[in-house]
């Protein structure tokens, strides 16, 4: 059994095992701050949504790992549900018997010893809490430095890939001279400049400072000689801010799909997929140039693996690179599943959101009715995957769920408000489609 990040669709038999990997990429998890600690926790129960898109994206023959929380009564229904959604939309799933649960807790270690015979097992990234399926130290060694945004920083330029201006420091060294200059000359109109640290998910490890105290506070649980990274922040009334996926093999490099990324309260909250969104000859070379950094760095297979890179497009239509994964990403999902319905090229929005546990089943018959089968409306929908651990919003128990519709995004929400009320779903209301 090969091991590794692979592209989805190989045509071996593929067992597709998926938790939260990004803090124990570079931290160890029995050594985590609180904090870290926290995001750690978060980060694993969203991937219950990851897990649920699976059996929506791989061959009826292959085999997907679940949370052992997915047995649970009241969510064993609702996964018939949405399995039962991706039938209705055409898409031939992966049958409960091919589903392998393990604890959310110590899901690769009680997953390794009941492994399926299979020619391939795809994880979303090789890391730490997942050494236990790969036994890589070297393919350890290899996603730690291309997932690195350090790495990246500093190795970037010879391959010629243009990133914006960027000075690497420490923790105990943000209050020096140089890291005032840099601020002074890079902050944007509003003041701010990009902080990074290592580690983390769903930018947790990313955010916008706007002092060099600002920064000081957002590490201040870390020890001195925490990496820190700051970087010009480029402005979004002058850059468009992309994403797209590469296939990775060691003789082919190819880009899957072009994706927008969707902000609310300026948080990212999912991708915008258009036919207009295209790439030039020169954008797509300057890509494909990510593609051979990631390979020649060891980030490659035979069978092909998968490779993110976040960019932003410029006034005058030129490519910043701000970083790359050495993983699946979070908009691979819903792209791999508009593939498998016939979407007609319509623009789609795809994000995550929140659904009331009370309301649970009537959110789910406002989906069925509006699946991409059932319905000649001037929009669609289709919620592609759920998290099985309520969160408190308000007093009141909600699950993650992970959205996409198609056509009219307002049409969308205006029956959403209709049939399941204004405080349902959410970000919806918070989306605004960009212009193109």
């Amino acid at each position: 059994m090969k091991i590794g990040s692979f592209f989805p669709n190989r045509p071996q038999s593929t067992f597709y095992a998926m938790a939260a990997d990004d803090c124990s990429l570079h931290f160890d998890l029995d050594n985590l701050t609180e904090k870290q600690w926290a995001d750690h926790v978060a980060n694993l129960e969203l991937t219950g949504m990851l897990q649920v898109a699976l059996i929506a994206i791989s061959k009826p023959d292959d085999y997907v790992g679940l949370y052992e929380e997915f047995q649970k009564e009241e969510w064993s229904q609702t996964l018939r549900r949405y399995c039962a959604f991706f039938e209705n939309c055409g898409i031939d799933v992966i049958p409960p018997a091919h589903f392998i649960f393990g604890p959310k807790m110590t899901f690769y270690r009680d997953i390794a010893d009941r492994l399926p015979n299979t020619e391939l097992l795809s994880l979303y990234m090789v890391s730490g809490s997942n050494s236990v399926l790969h036994q890589d130290e070297a393919a350890l060694a290899i996603s730690q430095n291309v997932n690195s945004k350090f790495h990246f920083a500093q190795n970037a330029p010879e391959f010629g890939i243009p990133t914006p201006k960027t000075l690497i420091t420490s923790k105990g060294g943000l209050g020096s001279e140089v890291v005032t200059k840099f601020y002074n000359e890079n902050a944007d109109s509003a003041g701010e400049i990009m902080m990074k640290i290592l580690g983390l998910a769903g930018a947790r490890n990313v955010t916008a400072i706007s002092s060099v105290r600002a920064a000081q506070n957002y590490v201040s649980e870390y020890a001195d000689d925490m990496p820190v990274l700051l970087q010009r922040k480029l402005d979004d009334a002058h850059y468009t801010e992309m994403t797209v996926d590469l296939f990775v093999s060691n003789d082919e490099i190819a880009i899957s799909n072009i994706r927008q990324i969707l902000f609310a309260d300026g948080l990212w909250v999912g991708n915008f997929v258009s036919k207009r969104h295209t790439l030039s000859d020169a954008q797509r070379q300057q890509l494909i140039r990510v593609g051979e950094y990631a390979r020649a760095h060891g980030y490659s297979s035979e069978e092909g693996s998968n490779c993110g890179i976040d960019y932003f497009v410029g006034p005058n239509q030129e490519v910043t690179v701000t970083e790359i994964n050495a993983r699946w990403t979070g908009g691979l999902f819903p792209t791999q599943i508009l593939e498998r319905i016939n979407h007609n090229n319509q623009d789609a929005v795809m994000w995550i959101d929140l659904a009331a546990v009370d309301q649970l089943p009537k959110f789910l018959d406002f989906i069925e009715a509006h699946l991409p089968s059932k319905t000649e409306s001037n929009f669609t929908a289709l919620s592609f995957g759920f998290s099985p651990f309520p969160q408190d919003m308000n007093g009141h128990p909600h699950i993650y769920v992970w959205m996409v519709v198609l056509g009219d995004f307002s049409a969308f929400v205006e029956a959403k408000r209709r049939f399941l009320g204004m405080h349902a779903l959410p970000t919806s209301e918070l989306i605004r489609i960009p212009k193109i």
